[in-house]
């Protein structure tokens, strides 16, 4: 079972060390604690661990451990060859690397990071397991799993008494996305087949790129013709087009910023719960994100007609 009583959004930080100083990351990770979020996600790949470091140091600094939920990722796939690193040995070295960066004795949610198909689940579910019995592990995620995949570790693990993925994290924001846009063709991209796995098991999601890397705040300032081409490639299509003016027209009626209403479709959702993950790098950002709560749902209304 996912945590509970968990902040509906999720801090990012995969920039912290690196991108992000620190100094600025303690100033996020303060305000983000000071309005009740207690839910960071990092990675062990980010910033080759800046990012957990950076995070280990504040939670070590502020006395927090016992009041976050850490969400890390492990197993990320060799930089520049793209192999495959889901081995026993890789999953330890990864966690307890990322134990080190931490400096906690256990994770809250532990992800693998990209799932490699053609390693039976029967050897991946068995490994995991044991790092939950050690009590290094409390909750198991699979970070761009496909449903089918995950439904097949869970059914292998439920049968046999183990500890079964209980979240996931995929590419999933306001807009629709274009598969075959997506620069990364390893992510796993909400789609309606995705959505349904999702609705049909009931598990929770952790959405990235959830503010769809402030797509309709551009379309807003600068217009379609002004786009990058990567944002193109990855957003434009009539979907996208139509939620878009649905959003620009409340905002403008509102005030409330054309990225942090986008974030109505994930929080909203009917059949899905989402826990978005941000991604900010000045604690403006982070406000402006929570303009999304000073609405309620009837107010949201028009972005689902």
């Amino acid at each position: 079972m996912f945590p509970a009583d968990l902040f509906p959004l999720a801090l990012g930080t995969a920039p912290f060390g690196t991108a992000i100083g620190r100094d600025t990351a303690f100033a996020i990770l303060d305000a983000f604690l000071a309005l009740g979020g207690n839910l960071i996600d990092t990675a062990a790949v980010y910033g080759m661990g800046a990012s957990e470091q950076t995070i280990g140091d504040w939670l070590k600094d502020r006395r927090a451990r016992d009041k976050i939920t850490v969400a890390t990722k492990g197993c990320h796939p060799s930089i520049p060859d793209w192999q495959q690193r889901l081995t026993e040995q890789d999953v330890r070295a990864d966690l307890e690397a990322s134990l080190r960066n931490l400096q906690t004795d256990y994770i809250d949610v532990y992800f693998l990071h990209r799932d490699d198909p053609s390693k039976p689940v029967e050897d991946i579910m068995p490994m995991l397991h044991k790092l939950v019995c050690e009590g290094k592990v409390q909750h198991l995620g699979a970070s761009n799993w496909t449903v089918e995949r995950i439904e097949q570790a869970n059914d292998f693990a439920k049968k046999n008494g183990m500890t079964e993925f209980c979240v996931s994290q995929i590419f999933w924001n306001g807009a629709r996305i274009n598969k075959q846009g997506v620069y990364d063709q390893t992510l796993v991209v909400m789609d309606e087949e995705q959505h349904a796995g999702y609705a049909k098991n009931s598990m929770p999601v952790m959405a990235y790129t959830a503010q769809a890397q402030g797509l309709f705040s551009q379309i807003r300032d600068k217009g379609y013709e002004r786009l990058s081409e990567s944002m193109v490639r990855t957003y434009l299509n009539e979907t996208t087009k139509a939620r878009a003016a649905r959003i620009l027209q409340l905002s403008g009626m509102t005030g409330v910023s054309p990225t942090a209403l986008s974030l109505a479709y994930l929080l909203y959702d009917r059949d899905v719960t989402a826990y978005p993950i941000l991604g900010i790098s000045r604690l403006e950002r982070l406000q402006e994100a929570l303009q999304i709560f000073t609405l309620d749902q009837n107010d949201l209304a028009p972005l689902f007609e």
